[in-house]
């Protein structure tokens, strides 16, 4: 016999996977499972189970079952029944395989520095919960029954179309949404691209992000490196190459745009050679000196 029940029911909190297996029966296989279940930590101290008749149903047993597991259990201390509260799994400092797979606490983590200035790390506590809270509340009462089925690859139309109007407003993209494809990040953008768009070689700016460098290093696309000065990349060094990855709006590590002499020289470039240009719109949105400048794909979107 080897039955499983996955519980949502009240009580739980949270979903319980209980395996009932064994020859000695439905009501010994029962107490086996919460008893493991308490002893890995999946039901900690304090828990509350759901009443008899609501976990027989879910298991398809009789309700005499379910009290008579849970009676062995209170008796062998695993469990506490107290009327007016129910069943709960009884109060221990830890459990007691001295192995559990759970800890029932978990291990403090180390305290960070006060000011944390590394790239990368936004300041998450200015997260804005409520309106985010509420955009979501609104778009699922909105939302369409098919949009919570298996969907376009490409991304939601709806998101396609809002990108369209927000790239072109925000930074001077000229696209449809037929020609957006809703990706994870750059990463998952950038990978794509191998091996149908990017076979190499491909030039990069000799100090560019880190994960750069290792998703192409990772797809054994060979880089070439152009250098850097105050005006960004210098792009009158590309010849031969197949494409170039750019970060013009804000070339990381130094934090400048590509200047504009650059841009058009590049866009020429690849119209001559039929190379391809991607842009990382790092930091695209954020400029402190002045107005964010747009992305290079509004110069040529082809």
């Amino acid at each position: 016999m080897a039955d499983s029940w996955v519980n949502s029911a009240e009580g739980i909190g949270a979903d319980l996977h209980l395996e009932l297996a064994g020859s000695g029966g439905r009501r010994a296989a029962l107490i086996d499972a919460l008893r493991e279940a308490v002893r890995g930590g999946r039901l900690a101290p304090g828990t509350g189970l759901p009443p008899y008749r609501s976990l027989a149903a879910d298991l398809g047993v009789a309700r005499n079952t379910v009290a008579d597991a849970y009676a062995e259990l209170v008796a062998e201390g695993w469990l506490t029944a107290r009327q007016g509260s129910g069943t709960r799994v009884a109060a221990r400092a830890e459990p007691l395989d001295a192995h559990a797979r759970v800890p029932v606490k978990a291990p403090a983590r180390a305290r960070g520095p006060r000011h944390d200035l590394r790239q990368g790390t936004p300041d998450a506590s200015s997260f804005p919960r409520a309106a985010w809270l509420a955009s979501y509340r609104r778009a699922l009462q909105q939302a369409p029954n098919e949009a919570f089925g298996p969907g376009d690859p490409a991304g939601r139309i709806e998101l396609r179309r809002a990108l369209t109007e927000y790239l072109a407003r925000v930074r001077g993209v000229r696209t449809e949404p037929g020609r957006i494809v809703v990706c994870s990040g750059f990463a998952h953008a950038l990978r794509l691209l191998f091996p149908a768009v990017l076979r190499g070689p491909l030039a990069v700016e000799s100090y560019g992000l880190g994960f750069h460098r290792e998703l192409l290093a990772a797809a054994s696309v060979r880089t070439v490196p152009l250098s850097l000065d105050e005006d960004g990349a210098r792009v009158g060094e590309l010849g031969r190459e197949r494409g170039v990855l750019l970060t013009p709006a804000h070339q990381f590590p130094t934090g400048g745009p590509l200047h504009p002499e650059r841009r058009a020289a590049v866009i020429d470039w690849a119209r001559a050679r039929g190379g391809v240009i991607v842009e990382d719109d790092y930091d695209g949105e954020f400029r402190y000196d002045r107005k964010p400048v747009g992305a290079v794909q509004g110069l040529d979107p082809e």
